[in-house]
């Protein structure tokens, strides 16, 4: 029943950031995006508003752990800058909420950011990473610590779209004895900016 809770919420804060307002590698009015493995599939949705800030809400769902499947959904407020041709960068927190495969539930408020840069002399290329870390103290429930990192190679396929290959590593620790990777590996994945 929680588990139905948090996808509800994710759910609708989803929605909720495409009706309403993102970072792109370039600063636009919204993004979409979905990377995938043989065993996970993440989604998320971004809309800037007020100037640099920006909003983002998504959803992972992976196949990875022998015990069954897990669900990670994130909702996410940063400040942002860009010059729009070279570079973005952004700073701030995202909210957490996770199913284990034995259907245990928590949340964690981590703290971090991203950096991606066009590398020079290949105008259609970037690459970058991200990591987003929540210590005990803003892990809530029987969650001790989670964190996020990953990075990628983006190639800019056509004006608003980005096609990458990237990794990421997301781990959670909890008082029940859950120790270990959440999900983690290699992904594909696109990036529509709009």
């Amino acid at each position: 029943m929680q588990a139905k809770n948090i996808l509800s919420s994710v759910t609708l804060a989803s929605l909720l950031a495409i009706a309403g307002n993102t970072q792109a590698f370039s600063l636009s009015p919204g993004a979409v995006e979905a990377n995938l493995n043989n065993e996970t599939l993440q989604f998320e949705v971004e809309r800037s508003f007020g100037g640099n800030l920006s909003l983002n809400a998504g959803f992972l769902y992976t196949e990875e752990h022998d015990a069954g499947s897990a669900t990670l959904g994130q909702v996410g407020f940063q400040g942002v800058e860009t010059d729009n041709r070279t570079y973005r960068a952004a700073i701030g927190a995202r909210a957490y909420f996770y199913s284990t495969p034995d259907s245990d539930t928590g949340s964690a408020l981590a703290f971090g950011g991203l950096f991606y840069h066009v590398i020079p002399g290949a105008q259609r290329l970037s690459a970058g990473g991200y990591g987003w870390i929540a210590p005990k103290v803003t892990s809530f429930g029987s969650t001790e610590q989670f964190y996020e990192a990953g990075g990628r190679v983006a190639y800019r396929v056509i004006q608003n779209t980005d096609v990458f290959a990237g990794y990421r590593y997301t781990y959670l620790k909890r008082d029940d004895g859950f120790d270990e990777s959440f999900e983690s590996g290699p992904h594909l994945g696109f990036r529509i900016n709009f």
